[in-house]
């Protein structure tokens, strides 16, 4: 390939310079034959044909990228070679933006899970603490209610405690030994009621106030004066309360003025 090159550029260089050499040759004969001119003027005539042979010769030849000069074939080669090369870039081109869009829409798809992720953390994270709560409210009831339930088994005691102090009181014994018994137990209920009023337990209210069957147990009425129509005269049976819950209403002895 590159000796055919060659050789055609040395046949177009050879061909470019007969037609240079041409008009040189018919000069010198037509000066020969008038008798020719002056050495000087044909010099100069000559360098004139020269320069007007070098305007007039139009080199029609392609060189390609390297600077090599191309045939016809090899032209039309090199131009759907081009073309060629095009339609590839233009592919490449295609294959890029839409490798491009798949991208972008890969991002987008990553910020919406990443967005819906968030989101399921933020929900979670509330449905954890209201169960949380509820669970804890739960909790705090039932240990509430085991509580209320261990001081309402333990008035029996507190009562018995109570009704010993009551009956040594109106017994009437006197002497150390009975006293000193006497005020022992009249500690032990003391102390035993100011440990349940720690853990919760309240007397209801009863004697002097105006009776309530929602705390009150009405054991049995008597006739009072007007003023005290209605109102609790004197308690039988102490009652109480945990927190907000009546463990045992108060049995109490209720007035009624007469008509």
């Amino acid at each position: 390939m590159g000796s055919n090159k060659n050789a055609k550029k040395m046949e177009v260089d050879q061909e470019s310079h007969a037609e240079r050499e041409e008009p040189l040759r018919g000069a010198a004969e037509e000066n020969s034959g008038e008798g020719g001119p002056e050495p000087g003027e044909e010099a100069n005539r000559l360098d004139e044909d020269s320069n007007v042979s070098e305007v007039r010769v139009t080199d029609k030849r392609r060189f390609s990228a390297e600077g090599e000069p191309m045939a016809d074939g090899e032209e039309s080669e090199a131009a759907e070679q081009a073309g060629k090369e095009s339609e590839e870039v233009e592919q490449l081109r295609a294959r890029l933006n839409e490798a491009e869009s798949k991208r972008l829409e890969a991002e987008r798809q990553v910020r919406d899970y990443a967005e819906r992720f968030r989101h399921a953390q933020v929900q979670i994270r509330a449905d954890n603490d209201e169960l949380r709560a509820r669970l804890q409210r739960n909790f705090e009831q039932k240990l509430e209610a085991s509580r209320g339930d261990l001081v309402a088994s333990l008035l029996d005691v507190l009562d018995n405690l109570k009704r010993a102090v009551a009956a040594a009181e109106s017994s009437g014994k006197q002497g150390p030994a009975f006293e000193s018994l006497l005020n022992g137990v009249r500690a032990t209920a003391e102390m035993f009621e100011a440990r349940m009023s720690g853990l919760g337990l309240a007397s209801v209210p009863s004697e002097g106030e105006e009776f309530n069957p929602e705390i009150h147990e009405a054991v049995e009425t008597v006739s009072v004066a007007p003023d005290q129509d209605n109102r609790v005269v004197a308690e039988l049976q102490p009652g109480y309360k945990f927190g907000e819950r009546l463990l045992r209403p108060a049995r109490v002895r209720v007035g009624r003025a007469s008509d």
